[in-house]
């Protein structure tokens, strides 16, 4: 049981910005992506960032043909809810990066635009945006809503609703997989890019989060998937110890103080299971994060 919940912490943000570059990639020479941006000295962070260069091409796909120069993206994970509050907290993460970005109005208001992404439909909040706002809401093709009134342009993005053809992994990001059929499909568009860190970034959080199924269908496939499978199992099931070791010491230090982003990274990255083990117990006994840090530096 302890094992299935270490599985299961599922890396949504990382598989999604992976999954994003991956759908704008005949666009990658013109685009530049920023995962989970810092704004000022606090830690308010973006959950993505595309800046486009200064041209007037649109991208090949439709989701990014409202792209400006800078492009700021939300996104929801499988199970959450895009609120009310939710759209205006994004405009506020939107007008501070204007504020703080380079020199005076360097970042001008008119080049930016702002995506929802999500899997539910929102329909509190596009109620809210017609009869409170004003604004103009309308499907331009499956899955993707133009939001027309606001100082910039405005997009919604349904995954669920995307057209599977143009977007196979933005809507394979989702934790209720509901036939043998669709995940022998994702195994077999993943086999020929296993080695990109972008793909194994989303099919880790899709196997994480349909894990009953993915191994399910283990049982019943042919040989050349199963043996992809089993490689892919066998690493997750590694890479669940060492990764759950490293949110138990992050969740210990927690209790002591604030963990710096630094600090974080390095625990997070550590993948030598018998240093993260070193870890955990030094941090069970550690008097501050301080005394922590200081320890693993002298080891």
């Amino acid at each position: 049981m302890q094992e299935d919940s270490k599985r299961k912490t599922v890396r949504w943000h990382q598989a999604f910005y992976a999954g994003m570059q991956i759908e704008l990639n005949e666009d990658a020479d013109r685009l530049e992506f920023a995962q989970e941006l810092i704004l000022g000295n606090e830690p308010v962070r973006l959950d993505m960032l595309v800046i486009k260069n200064e041209d007037d091409m649109p991208t090949s796909k439709s989701i990014g043909q409202i792209f400006r120069k800078y492009n700021i993206l939300e996104y929801k994970s499988p199970g959450d809810s895009l609120s009310i509050d939710d759209f205006y907290k994004s405009f506020g993460y939107l007008y501070l990066y204007k504020a703080i970005t380079g020199n005076v109005d360097e970042v001008q208001i008119t080049e930016m635009t702002l995506t929802f992404v999500c899997s539910r439909y929102p329909r509190k909040l596009i109620g809210h945006l017609k009869s409170v706002r004003k604004y103009c809401v309308e499907e331009k093709e499956p899955g993707i809503y133009l939001v027309s009134g606001a100082i910039i342009p405005v997009q919604i993005v349904l995954t669920k609703a995307l057209l599977r053809s143009n977007y196979f992994w933005l809507t394979s990001l989702s934790d209720d997989l509901d036939n043998f059929q669709e995940i022998e499909e994702i195994l077999k568009s993943y086999e020929p890019h296993k080695s990109d860190t972008k793909y194994r970034t989303v099919m880790d959080a899709i196997v994480k989060a349909n894990w009953k199924k993915f191994t399910e269908v283990h049982k019943t496939m042919c040989d050349a998937l199963e043996e992809l499978m089993k490689e892919e199992l066998d690493q997750r099931a590694a890479e669940g110890r060492t990764e759950g070791k490293a949110e138990s010491i992050l969740e210990l230090l927690s209790d002591l103080g604030e963990v710096s982003l630094q600090l974080s990274n390095r625990i997070m990255k550590e993948d030598n299971a018998e240093i993260l083990s070193k870890w955990l117990r030094l941090a069970a006994k550690a008097e501050s994060v301080e005394a922590f840090e200081k320890q693993i530096g002298d080891l």
